[in-house]
């Protein structure tokens, strides 16, 4: 999906993945956006070359606000493979829930490690889920928070470059743009 919309917006898919993939590693690492932020704000303002101003502004936002992996992906993915493991059918209705108790929990996410099991305690509740569902998740959470991590670091990062790219905060030079031809 992010390559389609590098490309939709006119911006090079390997310029964008060869600045980010420090912020990506260090995201990967630490399991938190926050701890990640002065990586990220790095790639976006020395490598991508994106507006200091609008950079500082949108990627600490980003990493209080923008969780996709951890808000939701993962506790909409998550609750239905708990409800199929229990045999619970599930309705249109609890479909509705776990989306809308996703969505709106990815804007309430904080940017720490392990924040994703909050999402999905709040998400099985929302939907009437048992919560027992979360111990068969539980072996595995520290590689699945490391991938979410680097999930919601690349997409603050993409948002960033996208709202750069309509605004014309792209400074020249950035390796997301096509070379000139003179």
């Amino acid at each position: 999906m992010y390559p389609t919309l590098l490309k939709l917006h006119g911006l090079r898919v390997a310029g964008f993945y060869k600045s980010v993939f420090t912020a990506q590693q260090t995201a990967f690492f630490t399991c938190s956006s926050i701890g990640t932020l002065p990586v990220s704000l790095q790639a976006a303002i020395e490598k991508l070359k994106l507006q200091k101003g609008y950079a500082g502004f949108a990627l600490p936002l980003g990493a209080n606000m923008k969780a996709d992996g951890c808000g939701a992906i993962y506790p909409a993915i998550s609750a239905v493979f708990i409800a199929n493991y229990f045999g619970i059918d599930l309705t249109v209705q609890h479909y509705i829930l776990i989306a809308l108790a996703s969505v709106l929990g990815s804007l309430a996410t904080a940017g720490v490690p392990g924040v994703a099991t909050v999402m999905l305690t709040v998400t099985l509740s929302t939907a009437g889920l048992p919560l027992e569902g979360i111990a068969l998740l539980a072996a595995i959470d520290r590689i699945l928070d490391m991938i979410r991590t680097a999930t919601n670091v690349t997409s603050q990062l993409l948002c960033a470059t996208l709202v750069s790219r309509e605004n014309g905060l792209i400074e020249d030079g950035s390796p997301l743009l096509a070379p000139s031809k003179s």
